[in-house]
């Protein structure tokens, strides 16, 4: 098992103090998208078969005419469980405790169907994130792989000039996995 001291040699943009922001924030992020029902606001930051899965939840929703809600949401803990590092990859096992109320809107009327609306649960999930260890630098600009704009990954990680999305993968931290514990 390896060490965030051995992983900060190896990585000179690792801090354990930024990466679990990252987390927190790539979580956030995707929580508010199925909230927004619009998966590709966090598209860059997941990989593609996690894209697949919460962008299907969401055509679920929408056919269905509800709207998940996670309200009051904050982040209690995240742990890192486990770092592994392999010839191609860092992998980095985390365990974030968060709250929040669950439950489902009807997308017309905004009336509660179902869930837990009046007071927060708490979540434990386990996530996995990967970085490719021959991945590029950021930069202070971050620009578009496609066509060379300034992008804002921050903002939606879509180029507002060519629409495409930002290929983090090439430059950091993706989340791969998923799961509520």
């Amino acid at each position: 098992m390896n060490r965030v001291e051995d992983l900060e040699k190896l990585d000179e943009e690792f801090t354990e103090v930024s990466f679990k922001a990252k987390v927190d924030n790539t979580y956030i992020m995707l929580l508010s998208s199925i909230i927004e029902r619009n998966i590709k606001k966090v598209q860059h930051k997941i990989s593609e078969q996690l894209f697949e899965k919460y962008n299907n939840i969401v055509e679920n929703l929408k056919n269905n005419h509800e709207i998940q809600m996670y309200d009051e949401l904050n982040i209690k803990d995240t742990i890192i469980e486990s770092i592994e590092i392999t010839n191609d990859s860092y992998i980095i096992r985390v365990k974030l405790i968060s709250r929040y109320m669950d439950y489902i809107i009807d997308e017309n009327t905004k009336q509660y169907k179902r869930g837990i609306n009046d007071h927060r649960i708490e979540k434990n999930n386990r996530l996995i994130f990967v970085k490719r260890r021959d991945a590029k630098k950021l930069g202070v600009t971050r620009i578009c792989t496609h066509c060379g704009s300034s992008i804002d990954i921050n903002s939606n990680g879509i180029c507002p000039y060519c629409r495409q999305p930002f290929e983090t993968v090439n430059f950091d931290w993706i989340l791969t996995s998923m799961e509520e514990m």
